[in-house]
């Protein structure tokens, strides 16, 4: 009887390893292809921030996860910061598990908040002090700017079609998303996948209605799809304000996001006047177009 339960125990325990070492190569294969692709300072905070969710999501006293969380951590700041980044030492440095006594609860407690505490010290030394990278994805003057031009766009369909018809017209390629194949790719993977360009044209339309929580409904306003306004700070944070042209159709208490106060906002009317600030915003990023294309 003994017997047989020490094999279960023992087959228990490499049962338990197994898995512990599956945990681990998973997560550390999942943290490698991130970190492969990781070339701007966007990039690098995000995959800090990612760390910090998978941090507050750690199940309670749970050495396996930690284990692998820790290997990960450790993983991501050699390859953000280099070998002999401090970080790696301040990471090891921190307890979760007590040497001695039973205070578990305390010590996992206290270690979580010294790697929340260092965690948001990188992100801070990143935004400060990474200038390696600095403008990473932003096109320069010298840089061969592609004739693709995304088009972001809510259910305006004229607006749309009207803009693609422009870009066109002065010999460059819109690339609008619903009209590219899937090729077996999520949303969000079929956008990154389109989105390498110089210029992006960015078309908000009051498809909805919103309002606050606090307010009623006839307190609602209308503005983009929040797709949209996804998309406009995805291209924002990739290529900089200035090679993203905003173009909104005019309406009464039409939504302005605050978020992106400073970028300049073109009205889409009847008279036109939108098709010159976009040749306009095209030249001063570098493209050399020929407007009276458009009287032709």
């Amino acid at each position: 009887m003994i017997f047989v339960l020490k094999r279960f125990i023992l087959s228990a325990e490499q049962d338990l390893n197994k898995q512990k070492e599956l945990l681990r190569k998973t997560l550390i294969e999942e943290s490698e292809k991130v970190v492969k692709n990781m070339n701007t300072k966007i990039d690098k905070i995000q995959i800090i921030k990612n760390l910090i969710v998978d941090l507050d999501e750690l199940p309670h006293r749970d050495r396996i996860k930690l284990d692998a969380f820790l290997r990960r951590a450790d993983m991501i700041i050699k390859n953000v910061f280099g070998d002999s980044s401090k970080y790696r030492k301040d990471l090891n440095e921190i307890g979760f598990i007590p040497i001695y006594g039973d205070l578990f609860d305390e010590c996992w407690t206290s270690g979580k908040s010294s790697m929340l505490n260092l965690l948001k010290t990188m992100i801070e030394d990143i935004e400060l002090f990474d200038d390696s990278i600095k403008g990473a994805g932003v096109p320069k003057k010298d840089d061969k700017l592609s004739n693709e031009i995304f088009v972001v766009h809510g259910h305006n369909e004229e607006m749309k079609q009207n803009v693609a018809r422009v870009l066109k017209i002065l010999d460059l390629v819109p690339i609008i998303l619903h009209e590219k194949p899937n090729e077996g790719k999520t949303i969000i993977e079929k956008f990154i996948a389109n989105s390498s360009v110089s210029f992006a044209v960015v078309l908000l339309s009051p498809d909805d209605m919103g309002y606050a929580k606090d307010q009623q409904p006839i307190d609602a306003k209308p503005r983009a799809r929040q797709n949209v306004i996804f998309e406009l700070g995805f291209f924002i944070g990739k290529l900089g304000r200035k090679n993203v042209c905003v173009l909104y159709q005019k309406k009464k208490d039409f939504e302005k996001h605050s978020d992106f106060e400073g970028v300049l906002l073109t009205p889409y009317d009847t008279s036109d006047k939108w098709k010159l600030e976009l040749i306009k915003e095209l030249k001063n990023c570098g493209y050399d177009i020929d407007a009276n294309k458009l009287l032709k």
